[in-house]
C-alpha cells in the first residue's frame, strides 16, 4: 500500500478538461500519511446577513441616493463577525494541543468569518477526533487531496467529526474535511451544434476587430494616464484554478496579430503549474486584454483544492485588488448543498458591498442535466444572486441569436431576487418555455441566470502558437467584463468610484444593455453528462426582454456607457 507523501511529488499534473463535472473518487490503495501537510477552515455564522443584503441592493440600485456607497473591508468586518470572546474560545481549542505531533497554525479570515487551520493529519485528529482520512483523485488528472472518508454536507459535520458541541452554537461549517472541489473550465468545442442540423457555417467566426466594431467599443475619451494609474477602479482580473497557467508569448503574439495594443499581465496572485500552458487561461487573458485598451490586468490562479469562498478570501486581502472580474469556471448544483452555496452566495454579498463586479460564465451545457438525466441540474455559482451571470450569442447570417450550447435557467439553491420578479414573470407567462415538459423538471423560483450574453462560439484564441477558434461562454464573460472596466476608467476620469456590483441595476437600464437577443434556443445535451445517452433535449427559448438564453440581451458600448457614467442615483452625492 502507497502513502500519499510518496505520490504528492507526481500528483499535480496538466488537467483536460472536459464538458463534464470532472467527480473525485477515493483510492483505496493510498494511506494518507500522519505527518502530510492538512488545511481546512472553519466558517463562523455570518452576523447581519439581512442588513448586508439590503444594503447591497441599496447601493446598486440606479436610482437611490445610496448608489456606489461602498463599504470598506474594516465596515464589512464589523457588520459580520462575532465578538473576540466567541472567535478567542474557538482559537483556544484548536491550538490546545499544538505541537504534540505538529505545529497548528490558525490564521484569521480579513472579517474574521472564517478561521484557516494549518496543520498534519495527525494532529487534525486532535482537533477533529472522528477524523478519518482517505486519499482521493480527480478524473482526468493526478490531483490528490486528502477528505473524509465519508463526504457529507459541511453544515451537518461538526458532530459526526466529533468538533466540541459547546463550540457549534457560532460556527455555520467545516469547510476542506468532507466537501470536495466542484468546479471546471467552461470552453467545450469549436462552435455551435444543433440537434438537426450539426455544426453551423452560417456562423460568423469572430476577431478582435470584429467584436469591436460589433460591441461599438470606442477608447476615444479614454486617457493614457488613465490606464497606469495606481488605482483599484482602473484594474481588472481574471481567476483560473486547476493553477491553470496563461502563455506570456502567447498574449504577445495575439496582440500583435490583431493589432491591439501591447498589453501583458500586470500581476500574477498565486503560482502557476508549470506544465505549459491552458486554453482556458489564454482565451480569459487574451479576451480581456484585446478589449480593454490598455487596462491593468491582474491573473488570480488557484489550485484544485479551492473553492470560491477561498477566491473572494484571496480578492478582498490583496492590496489594491482590481474591481472588475471575470470568471470562467464554475459548477452546478448538484456540486453544492444549501449550506455550502450560501456560504459561498453571502461571500460573494460582501465582495459586491466593496464596489467590486464579479462576471462569471453561465456554463456551456445548455439548462444542464442532471445526473438522473430526468430534470435540468442550474448552474453555479453562475446563479448566485451577487454575481453578473454572463450567457452566449452568435452571430448568424448576420443575426445575433442565443448558442445553443449557452446555460441558462432557475437556480434551485439561491432564491429568486426582487429586481428580477417583473421580467422573469413575463417570461413565464409567454410560450417561449422548454417543449413538452412540466414544471418538475426546473424551478421558476430561483434566481434567473445569465444576465447579460456576448460571443460564446468561434472566438480567437491562440494557443501552442496556433490560432485556434474555440466556442464557450469563457469567452462571453470576459468580453462583458473588459467592457464593465473601460465604464470604471472613464467614471475613474469623472472623479466617480467604480459602477460596482451591477446585478439590480442592469435590470433597470431604461434604454436596456444594447440589444435585445429574441431568436434562438438553447440544447441539454449529452455533452455534460455521457450517462444520458445520445439526446438532445430541448431546452430554453429567446425571446423579447430577460430570458433563460441571453438574460437581458448582448452590450453595445455606446449605450452602456450613456447610462452607467452618469448614474441618476449619484446626483444627490
Amino acid at each position: 500500500m502507497r502513502t500519499l507523501s510518496l505520490l504528492l511529488a507526481c500528483a499535480l499534473i496538466g488537467l483536460a478538461v472536459s464538458a463534464a463535472i470532472p467527480k473525485w473518487n477515493k483510492v483505496d490503495d493510498i494511506m494518507p500519511a500522519e505527518h502530510h501537510h492538512f488545511t481546512f477552515k472553519i466558517a463562523f455564522k455570518k452576523q447581519n446577513v439581512d442588513v448586508m443584503d439590503s444594503l447591497f441592493w441599496q447601493i446598486t440600485d440606479y436610482n437611490s441616493p445610496m448608489f456606489g456607497k461602498n463599504l470598506t473591508n474594516e465596515q464589512i468586518k464589523e457588520l459580520v463577525s462575532l465578538p473576540e470572546a466567541d472567535i478567542a474560545e474557538v482559537e483556544e481549542y484548536l491550538t490546545k494541543e499544538s505541537g504534540k505531533f505538529c505545529d497548528v497554525i490558525v490564521r484569521r479570515s480579513i472579517h474574521q468569518d472564517y478561521l484557516f487551520v494549518d496543520t498534519c493529519a495527525a494532529q487534525a485528529k486532535q482537533i477533529l477526533p472522528n477524523l478519518d482520512l482517505a486519499v482521493y483523485k480527480k478524473e482526468g488528472s493526478g490531483h490528490l487531496i486528502l477528505r473524509h472518508n465519508i463526504l457529507m454536507d459541511v453544515g451537518h459535520n461538526m458532530y459526526l467529526l466529533g468538533f466540541p458541541s459547546q463550540l457549534e452554537k457560532n460556527v455555520d461549517g467545516i469547510y476542506g474535511v468532507t466537501d470536495i472541489p466542484v468546479h471546471q473550465a467552461r470552453y467545450p468545442d469549436q462552435g455551435p451544434f444543433n440537434p438537426q442540423k450539426g455544426w453551423q457555417p452560417t456562423v460568423t467566426e469572430q476577431t478582435v476587430d470584429s467584436m469591436i466594431k460589433y460591441f461599438g467599443i470606442s477608447y476615444d475619451d479614454i486617457e493614457d494616464s488613465s490606464y497606469s494609474a495606481d488605482d483599484a477602479q482602473v484594474r481588472q482580473g481574471v481567476v483560473e484554478f486547476n493553477n491553470a497557467p496563461f502563455s506570456a508569448s502567447g498574449l504577445a503574439s495575439f496582440q500583435k496579430t490583431y493589432h491591439v495594443p501591447i498589453n501583458p499581465i500586470r500581476k500574477v496572485v498565486g503560482t502557476e503549474e508549470s506544465y505549459g500552458e491552458s486554453i482556458e487561461a489564454n482565451l480569459d487573458v487574451q479576451t480581456i486584454t484585446a478589449l480593454s485598451g490598455k487596462a491593468q490586468t491582474w491573473d488570480f490562479v488557484f489550485d484544485a483544492t479551492a473553492s470560491f469562498n477561498d477566491v473572494i478570501e484571496t480578492i478582498m486581502s490583496t492590496e489594491g485588488s482590481p474591481k472588475v472580474y471575470s470568471c470562467s469556471w464554475g459548477g452546478t448544483d448538484e456540486g453544492y448543498t444549501k449550506t455550502s452555496a450560501e456560504s459561498v452566495n453571502q461571500d460573494f454579498l460582501k465582495l459586491g458591498l466593496s464596489g467590486v463586479t464579479f462576471h462569471i460564465a453561465s456554463g456551456d451545457s445548455g439548462p444542464t442535466l442532471s445526473e438522473t438525466c430526468n430534470s435540468f441540474n442550474p448552474q453555479y455559482p453562475a446563479a448566485s444572486a451577487y454575481v453578473v451571470s454572463v450567457g452566449g450569442t452568435v452571430l448568424d447570417q448576420g443575426i445575433e441569436r442565443c448558442w445553443e450550447d449557452s446555460s441558462g435557467g432557475f437556480s434551485g439553491l439561491i432564491s429568486r431576487p426582487a429586481h428580477q420578479d417583473a421580467s422573469v414573470n413575463k417570461y413565464l407567462s409567454s410560450t417561449k418555455l422548454p417543449a413538452n415538459r412540466n414544471q418538475s423538471v426546473y424551478s421558476t423560483t430561483g434566481r434567473a441566470y445569465p444576465d447579460v450574453a456576448a460571443f460564446g462560439a468561434f472566438e480567437p484564441v491562440f494557443n501552442g502558437a496556433q490560432h485556434v477558434p474555440i466556442g464557450g461562454t469563457s469567452g462571453a464573460c470576459p468580453q462583458f467584463a473588459a467592457m464593465t472596466t473601460l465604464i470604471n476608467i472613464l467614471r475613474y476620469q469623472k472623479g466617480k468610484g467604480p459602477i460596482g456590483a451591477l446585478n439590480k441595476t442592469l435590470y433597470q437600464l431604461p434604454k436596456g444593455v444594447g440589444f435585445d437577443v429574441t431568436q434562438g434556443q438553447t440544447y441539454a445535451t449529452n455533452r455534460n453528462l455521457s450517462q444520458c445517452g445520445n439526446q438532445f433535449l430541448s431546452g430554453w427559448l429567446s425571446a423579447p426582454g430577460w430570458d433563460a438564453t441571453t438574460g437581458l440581451g448582448s452590450p453595445r458600448f455606446a449605450t452602456l456607457v450613456e447610462q452607467l457614467i452618469e448614474v441618476p442615483g449619484e446626483k444627490s452625492h
